[in-house]
């Protein structure tokens, strides 16, 4: 008995009769197709490289900065940086892992004003730091975002706000931006616009990479630096305030640096992060926002760093709580 032909077979048969019967036109066909895919593939591969020019390009105008504030000892290249954002003005919004998502991750922010220039450098410089120093990552997860806000920092002259016009640290999502944050602009900021909180919350894009951030690596503890009021300042769980503020007395005891609790405003980070969120959240406020002093600043909070870094805590926020330890 035959066994039966199948469409498929026969479908195959005069695709074969046909190939045969035209074959320097399928020859031509295959050569096209052949030289068009490659095309495709040299343009997914030229797309793929992309982000390292645009860093490339990013890394070069800071450098420019760098020697401006004569920061030789910065080489932003050297980092292994990330982007997976750009602000109003194109620049990439940068930021480092460094170790595994562990129970003790703490996240590092820099340069949310323009124009507070060494809490930018300390951010690179602690990058740079704890990449040459891996031991310190051990059992931890380190985030460090060194330039929240290039628009503001690459400007002919740093400016607190970003290319739009708004103060980042009055922008992020919290609870009652929408009743307070305009009002209280108006009354306590008297309509500077160095502190305009933005059309609506979270309407910036660094203020969204900050968010991000936080829900990607969830850290436990985050810390800010700023300048150029002179303190730190801290938020964070309500349960755990009073042995968060006596550690905290401790290192402003070590590092001579005042203690001050600011509170925080309608869109702050402290708000949404230490406050709404129960993240221990530390802002460094510098003496001064000389660039110059850049490199005196980062020896002098070195230690408060590490011993950041080291704090024990255990739970996931909002759950969050200290562990008593001699080493912190």
């Amino acid at each position: 008995m035959k066994t039966p032909i199948s469409l498929f077979d026969v479908g195959k048969l005069f695709l074969f009769r046909m190939i045969f019967k035209y074959k320097e036109t399928a020859l031509c066909f295959c050569l096209v197709f052949s030289v068009f895919g490659g095309l495709c593939l040299s343009s997914a591969v030229w797309a793929a490289d992309q982000p390292s020019q645009e860093l490339r390009k990013f890394f070069g105008t800071l450098e420019q900065q760098n020697v401006r504030y004569g920061w030789q000892d910065i080489k932003p290249d050297r980092i292994p940086w990330e982007y997976h954002r750009t602000s109003k003005n194109n620049h990439p919004l940068i930021f480092a892992h460094f170790g595994k998502p562990s129970g003790n991750c703490i996240l590092f922010l820099g340069g949310v004003h323009g124009d507070e220039l060494p809490a930018v450098y300390l951010m690179f410089k602690l990058a740079h730091y704890i990449k040459d120093h891996p031991e310190i990552v051990q059992d931890k997860c380190i985030v460090i975002a060194p330039l929240v806000n290039p628009d503001g920092y690459l400007a002919p002259l740093p400016t607190r706000v970003n290319a739009a016009g708004v103060d980042i640290n009055r922008n992020f999502p919290t609870k009652r931006w929408h009743p307070d944050a305009h009002r209280q602009w108006l009354e306590k900021g008297k309509n500077n616009r160095r502190y305009y909180p933005g059309p609506k919350a979270a309407s910036e894009q660094e203020t969204l990479f900050q968010v991000a951030l936080i829900k990607r690596f969830k850290p436990q503890k985050i810390l800010s630096a700023h300048s150029p009021l002179n303190f730190f300042d801290y938020d964070g769980p309500s349960s755990n305030l009073n042995s968060f503020e006596q550690w905290m007395e401790k290192i402003s005891k070590e590092a001579n640096h005042p203690l001050k609790k600011f509170g925080y405003y309608p869109g702050s980070l402290g708000n949404y992060a230490g406050h709404e969120r129960n993240i221990f959240t530390l802002t460094l406020e510098l003496p001064t926002s000389d660039p110059k002093l850049g490199g005196e600043y980062f020896r002098k909070f070195q230690p408060a760093f590490l011993k950041f870094i080291n704090l024990p805590v255990t739970g996931t926020p909002p759950f969050t709580r200290l562990l008593k330890s001699d080493k912190s």
